[in-house]
């Protein structure tokens, strides 16, 4: 069976303030209310299953946007990925290549989520904050784009 995979971009998130690291950095208000708004006909898109897993890079505003995201699909099994955050493809790679699920949620930053996308479907797509991409990876490892949502305005 062919795994699916839906690459996520964060949304919309505050400017660094002094002292404050990147990791940190949270959604801006408009930004959470643009993904309530979007998500749940993004996500209409995706039927997860018992074998679903969200994974999310550490930062708190891909936490952030994944807990919006996972209040329209419901998916239990979430794993924080620091490599998402560090961008590390090889580690994600190994990992898609090694899991049980049948669908896998990521929810990362930019460059990753296109980066990821050209390495799996070889054709490079612009993520706009809360943009989405859906993927169905083949058990040779060839990916074909099944759809792409652009995100929401902020």
């Amino acid at each position: 069976m062919a795994l699916k995979i839906v690459l996520v971009r964060h949304g919309d998130a505050k400017s660094k303030k002094l002292g404050q690291t990147d990791h940190e950095r949270e959604l801006t208000k408009r930004g959470v209310a643009a993904l309530r708004e979007a998500f749940p006909q993004t996500f209409s898109l995706v039927e997860p299953t018992i074998a679903s897993e969200l994974w999310v890079s550490t930062a708190i505003r891909a936490r952030q946007t994944a807990d919006i995201a996972n209040e329209t699909l419901g998916i239990e099994m979430v794993r924080l990925r620091e490599y998402l955050y560090e961008q590390d493809h090889q580690e994600f790679l190994d990992e898609i290549s090694q899991t049980n699920a049948d669908l896998v949620v990521v929810v990362g930053h930019i460059p990753f989520v296109e980066d990821a996308c050209y390495q799996l479907i070889g054709t490079s797509l612009g993520f706009s904050t809360g943009a989405a991409a859906a993927i169905e990876l083949s058990e040779q490892g060839r990916g074909r784009l099944l759809w792409f949502v652009q995100g929401p305005e902020c």
